[in-house]
């Protein structure tokens, strides 16, 4: 029902478009009712009242979209009674967020899609919930039992709860404020003292500028989770379209491809925290365009014959599989919510040249790198290439710190120290990190 409303307001929109800009006035054939442009995104055909209304708190009378299907709900319930079974805030969440897919379109991103029921599985409350204990009382829907895997503290009140169903079963988020706890307040890049370079890579999942890495244990690309999706994908494919069996075996792949993508998350949380937890007052982070390194290469024609010549995008399909089961986005995004947290300040770094950029002579070359080593081919320098890179971003977060050109200074008398590497006997049989317990996290990666 939820998506069935969401559609037929994406489809509101649409015909709203189309009559005000494309098409111009007309006669509906099937309502058999002319149709003009209104100065509004929501058609007047739609039951969705008026785009102008004077409001007391309101100056402006011209409402949005979204205010105009909000206030069209009870409209919506009248004409069909069967949504009065979903209680009034998941109907007016449901379009919100039918406004945020406007938003990002806005912002550049792709146009809001209808949905179908593979990508439409949430829900969300924002009033008259109730937890106690392992069971959450939700309107319209009574009480139910879940499993508490975090119990509330006390002084937090529930301000939103979110239901998704997932592949092996139905997961509930919830949403808690406590207005007694002051709000952190991130540190001014003029207080800055100390930064540390994060470099991120694919051999090593982190490379840190005081010569710590992270090792990647590629939980979705290694050879043996590769092995089990290929055997279950195959045994889909050999079943009978519509069947049963076949909806049993997709389930099985959606729950190994959930299993990945739990494990992974917990790594990268696991590693961010790791990152965070150095005594620093920043983190210089590479500014990724991880979409752009994801895009397929462009096409090569002879000009002659008119046929496609290679363009190595075959060569290119094992490299865009393996970053995105490192998933940097996320990584980088965890790593900024923690730093937030612990009032530290999170800097991205233009990441242009920085593993080909001697940090000795300048020297700017292709030819400087040749896999983990980094040999500048006009001074001579030599240094692990990962490990060098962060810690020219860490030099360019301190000139944006500093608000100058100063580099610090650069000791090539004595060799490199040996670089630092977290064990990887840290991590479990299946890939996972390793129970730590409460030890220092410094304690365990020195």
């Amino acid at each position: 029902m939820l998506r069935l409303h969401y559609n037929w307001c994406l489809g509101d929109r649409i015909s709203q478009y189309n009559q005000q800009f494309i098409q111009g006035e007309y006669s509906d054939l099937r309502t058999k009712a002319p149709a003009s442009p209104l100065t509004c995104f929501v058609s007047k055909n739609g039951a969705t009242g008026e785009p102008w209304k004077e409001t007391k708190n309101s100056k402006n009378p011209r409402r949005s979209a979204g205010d105009i299907q909000i206030t069209a709900l009870p409209q919506l319930k009248t004409a069909r009674p069967w949504y009065a079974g979903i209680d009034s805030t998941v109907l007016q969440q449901n379009v919100k967020r039918l406004d945020a897919a406007y938003k990002n379109f806005f912002e550049g991103k792709g146009f809001p899609k209808f949905k179908n029921r593979s990508n439409f599985t949430s829900f969300t409350y924002t009033m008259g919930m109730k937890a106690e204990g392992s069971k959450i009382y939700l309107p319209k829907l009574g009480w139910m039992r879940f499993y508490n895997s975090r119990p509330i503290r006390d002084g937090f009140k529930v301000k939103a709860v979110t239901i998704r169903q997932r592949q092996d079963g139905w997961y509930i988020s919830l949403r808690i404020e406590d207005k007694t706890v002051p709000d952190v307040v991130a540190r001014a890049l003029t207080e800055v003292k100390s930064v540390i370079g994060c470099d991120l890579g694919i051999t090593k999942l982190v490379h840190l500028s005081d010569g710590y890495q992270v090792a990647n244990p590629k939980f979705g690309n290694n050879q043996k989770t590769k092995r089990f999706l290929k055997i279950r994908q195959r045994r889909v494919s050999r079943k009978v379209k519509g069947s049963n069996n076949r909806k049993k075996a997709s389930q099985k792949v959606g729950r190994l491809h959930k299993k990945i993508a739990d494990k992974r998350q917990a790594y990268q949380w696991w590693v961010a925290n790791a990152v965070v937890s150095r005594r620093v007052d920043a983190i210089a982070l590479e500014d990724l365009n991880v979409s752009g390194m994801l895009r397929r290469c462009r096409v090569k024609k002879d000009e002659k014959s008119g046929r496609f010549l290679p363009n190595g995008q075959s060569r290119k399909v094992g490299l865009n599989r393996a970053i995105s089961d490192a998933a940097w986005n996320e990584l980088i995004l965890n790593i900024d919510y923690l730093a937030a947290k612990q009032g530290k300040v999170a800097i991205k770094i233009n990441p242009r040249h920085s593993s080909t950029e001697c940090r000795n002579c300048g020297h700017t070359d292709g030819s400087n790198r040749d896999g983990e080593k980094f040999i500048c081919s006009a001074c001579g320098f030599f240094a692990h290439a990962d490990i060098s890179a962060a810690k020219t971003i860490r030099d360019r977060a301190l000139e944006m710190v500093r608000g100058d050109s100063a580099k610090p200074a650069v000791n090539t008398a004595k060799r490199p120290k040996q670089c630092k590497e977290i064990s990887p006997c840290l991590l479990d049989e299946g890939g996972e990190p390793g129970n730590l317990g409460n030890k220092d996290i410094k304690t365990v990666m020195s």
